[in-house]
């Protein structure tokens, strides 16, 4: 991996692992994938014998205690592979040795004789004792791309063997399927040649192996409704309100009421739904079980005794342990966790303070995501979208996501896109008009449904925006750490690529030439509005003249110019 610059900007949102910036796990916090329990800062010192550092006495660095999603299937992989090859080292001198206990720790050197007079030498190995929650997980992955070209995984165990003749082999599959009678063997070994009997049981275990797999989905399967079973009790016997996100305000799952205040949410259900059925909340998300409901848990409270919690796994225990409620434990609770304030939006896991409702639901969802993108590392909240993000992301074709036609170049997919009503992006939410941008579908609002123009409070400081950008913008910069100064000026941006467009005014470097002519440019999108140029299509029109022009600008001029009265900018 390549070496960070002296340009990086340090911050308490860096991956502690790669110094990427993004959206992170903690690296202490307790979290489940496929049903197991992972904590990154165990894995990396059961793994690798490595501490992460943080500040005692708070700050700005106080809490960098995160690690990104590329990492975290890095260390996956690591740990796995620890416990493959222990595991091996067991069956291997179990096998060998079967009076040597597999719970002790060996740290011997010893020549075990051979039926024919040779030996095979037996290194030294210490043996840890596994957990029950450390097995091996049957979706692993051992090979990773990074690693180096010598993998061990691919290495026969009879390497180990420092005198062992050429024309005698031992078979893998020998030794594991040995291991199992190895308590009736008290003197000896014996290496044979592989016979002709153990290939066809070879391509057995391959055929057995390719039919397990609708079995690994059951399990799966099941899994994903033990999750939704626990759900449920904890829905049903505490009060955890359950809301939809379709707009910027809270619906209710039961009535279908909107609420852009969350204690008027919450007043609504302590008023109206004190009594409700628990499968009515999850019947928006009922054919998707690898979904979480999102619940606000602001005033969480056992419903039988109300005692207070501040979390869902520590009243999940309360059920269980007093009321003795039917939740598995082991096994996480299908719903992510809200903490919903009318004067702020803070993330319920990492107290991250985010612009608005939506803005938070998004960030939220990164807390729980289980599946990863082995190519660019990009994580996702279920399979399914997993499998979009491979079918249209690292597609060699570019898809229209409406209609799934396919397209060579991102160019042609815009045309296809912009030529094509139907695959207009944007809807009206009252009349289902499709748009082919956001200023289109406001000005139709405004003038079709008589709706007023939408302003964007501060929750921090009181001040109104007319638009959503300026208003993220000024959020992120003034009331969180989550900016980026410039190195030259220490003026902030909301964004890194608004703070790499600000840099070349410092920095004078023109990185982006055009194919075409010898010009060179400081920024992307200049590169971009010049390559019309040489173009044949002329994107504007000058009605009374009949002229044409490749740039937006050139068209004002020359409407200002020649039609002022036809134009008003």
């Amino acid at each position: 991996m390549a070496t960070k610059t002296t340009e990086w900007r340090p911050g308490p949102t860096v991956c502690r692992c790669c110094l990427a910036e993004g959206c992170y796990k903690d690296i202490s916090t307790e979290y489940f994938w496929m049903g197991k329990r992972e904590v990154y800062a165990e894995m990396l010192a059961n793994t690798f014998d490595l501490s992460i550092a943080y500040s005692q006495s708070g700050g700005p660095y106080s809490n960098s205690r995160l690690i990104c999603e590329p990492c975290i299937s890095r260390l996956r992989d690591a740990a796995d592979f620890k416990r493959q090859v222990v595991e091996c080292e067991k069956t291997f001198l179990q096998h060998l040795d079967p009076s040597c206990s597999a719970d002790t720790v060996v740290n011997v050197s010893a020549v075990v004789p051979l039926e024919d007079d040779r030996e095979v030498k037996i290194e030294g190995v210490k043996v840890e004792r596994l957990g029950s929650e450390d097995e091996l997980d049957d979706s692993a992955n051992f090979n990773n791309d990074d690693d180096d070209d010598d993998d061990l995984d691919d290495q026969p165990l009879t390497k180990l063997a420092s005198k062992c003749s050429k024309k005698d082999s031992v078979d893998l599959l020998d030794i594991i399927d040995n291991a199992k009678v190895a308590d009736k063997r008290k003197s000896t070994v014996k290496v044979k040649a592989t016979p002709v009997k153990k290939v066809k049981m070879k391509k057995e275990a391959k055929a057995t192996a390719s039919k397990a797999k609708p079995e690994k989905k059951k399990k799966e399967f099941d899994h994903f409704l033990v999750t939704r079973s626990n759900a449920k009790l904890v829905l049903e016997y505490s009060t955890a309100y359950p809301f939809r996100l379709p707009a910027d305000s809270m619906v209710c799952v039961y009535c279908c009421e909107s609420y852009e205040d969350p204690k008027d949410y919450r007043v609504h259900h302590q008023r109206e739904h004190s009594e409700f059925h628990v499968d009515t909340a999850f019947a928006h998300i009922f054919n998707n079980y690898t979904e979480y409901l999102k619940v606000d848990c602001a005033e969480l409270a056992c419903r039988l005794c109300s005692n207070r919690y501040d979390t869902l796994n520590s009243m999940a225990e309360h059920l269980v342990v007093i009321h003795d409620i039917a939740i598995k434990l082991n096994v996480e609770i299908g719903m992510q966790m809200f903490k919903l304030g009318a004067e702020r939006w803070l993330c319920a896991i990492c107290e991250a303070k985010l612009p608005c409702l939506r803005s938070l639901s998004r960030h939220t969802s990164c807390h729980y995501h289980k599946y990863t993108c082995e190519t660019c590392g990009k994580s996702y909240v279920n399979q399914e979208n997993l499998t979009r993000h491979l079918a249209y992301g690292h597609s060699e074709f570019k898809v229209c996501l409406r209609c799934k036609k396919c397209f060579p170049n991102c160019e042609a997919r815009r045309e296809h896109v912009l030529a094509s009503k139907n695959c207009w992006p944007l809807s009206c939410s009252s009349c289902g008009q499709r748009f082919a941008n956001r200023k289109s579908r406001f000005d139709h609002l405004v003038q079709v449904h008589a709706k007023s123009p939408k302003t964007y409070t501060c929750p921090e400081c009181g001040q109104a925006f007319d638009k959503w950008r300026i208003y993220r913008a000024h959020f992120v910069v003034t009331h969180t750490t989550n900016n980026y100064s410039c190195t030259f000026c220490e003026q902030k941006f909301d964004n890194r690529r608004s703070l790499l467009d600000h840099r070349v005014i410092h920095t004078k470097e023109k990185d982006y030439p055009c194919t075409v002519c010898p010009k060179l440019f400081s920024r992307k999108k200049n590169l971009q509005q010049h390559m019309w140029i040489h173009r044949e299509q002329k994107r504007f029109e000058c009605i009374p003249c009949k002229k044409q022009f490749n740039q937006r600008v050139s068209w004002k001029t020359h409407m200002k110019s020649y039609h002022p009265d036809l134009v008003n900018f």
